[in-house]
Formats: structure tokens, sequence, C-alpha cells
């Protein structure tokens, strides 16, 4: 499925996104490609989209490099999606586009850091059945590394839905599956 990008005419390179469309070939593809994720319960799968956070936030710091960063950045944006996607987050409700102006690279790790560490709290609260607000903490987490994505991508010159389409091709690609379903 191609999904469409609309450029908006402001000085930041800032691209309207089709929140609806992206989400709904998230799910596809997360039921289609990840259906041992998309089969554990609720906590279970947001526990494990905190692991993700959590690995994407160790590896910018072992490795700053373009390519890894590129890649870490649109695994944070599918993941932050797929999170969006579990908690039944309407994205085209939150006011995403152009989020904000902190932009920068060391601006998004730190951002991913924190609240990847935040989103493991809540998910550890959960654990333990603290009197704790879990789903609006993890909800927050989410669209704040989505916002973190969003600004990246903006200042980086990055097409959102592009570059998600291509860093999803080769997961597409292991399935046996692919093309015939």
């Amino acid at each position: 499925m191609a999904l469409s990008v609309v450029n908006v005419g402001s000085p930041r390179k800032c691209a309207a996104v089709d929140w609806a469309e992206v989400q709904l070939a998230q799910f596809e593809h997360d039921e289609k490609y990840h259906r041992e994720i998309s089969r554990l319960s609720v906590q279970d799968r947001l526990r494990h989209m905190a692991l993700h956070f959590a690995k994407y936030a160790g590896r910018l710091q072992e490795d700053s490099s373009n390519l890894t960063f590129k890649k870490v950045a649109t695994d944070s944006l599918i993941i932050a999606i797929s999170s969006a996607n579990i908690l039944n987050i309407d994205l085209t409700t939150e006011g995403l586009d152009c989020a904000s102006s902190d932009s920068a690279r060391e601006g998004f790790a730190k951002r991913l850091a924190i609240a990847a560490g935040r989103m493991a709290g809540a998910c550890e609260r959960l654990d333990h059945l603290e009197d704790f607000p879990f789903r609006a903490a993890i909800t927050a987490e989410v669209l704040s590394i989505l916002r973190a994505c969003i600004d990246l991508f903006d200042a980086e010159g990055w097409l959102l839905a592009q570059e998600r389409e291509k860093r999803l091709a080769p997961v597409k690609a292991k399935s046996i599956f692919h093309g015939k379903i």
C-alpha cells in the first residue's frame, strides 16, 4: 500500500501525513508479519514495545553514525505507530504534524531515552499493580516519541511514509507468505 504525503508550504519541511492510512497500514503489517506479538496480551505487547524503545535509545549511545541514526529513528517511528494502535489512539486527532522545534539529533536521542525510561517505568508499575495511571503515562510517552520522530524527520528532510515503507520491506520479504496474503 502506497502512503500519501502532502507537502505543506511553511519555512519548515513539514509534510502532512495521512495518519489514518499510516495506522491502518501498520496494523495490517503487524497482523501479517508479527503474529507472535499481535497475539500477546495488551500488557505484554506494550512491554515489548517499551523494550524496543529502550533498545533503540541504547543503540544511539553505542553508534550514532548516519546510517544507524536513520534506522533507529525510522524503527522508533514504526514502533510508536504500532504502540498507538495497541492503545487504540486515533492519531488523526493528536495534532502531530510539525509538533515542535526541538529537532536536533541530540534532542531526539535524549527525548527517546527519557520517554523509553518512563514507559518502562509504567510497565514495571503495572507488573506490581501499583496505584498508577498506566494508560495515561504510556500514551503520553508513545506520543512523545512520535513527536520526536516527526521533528527529526522534518529537520532531516526525510519523508515519513516513504522511509517507513523502505524499512519494513526487508521484514516483509523474510516471510514465506509475502506477496501471497
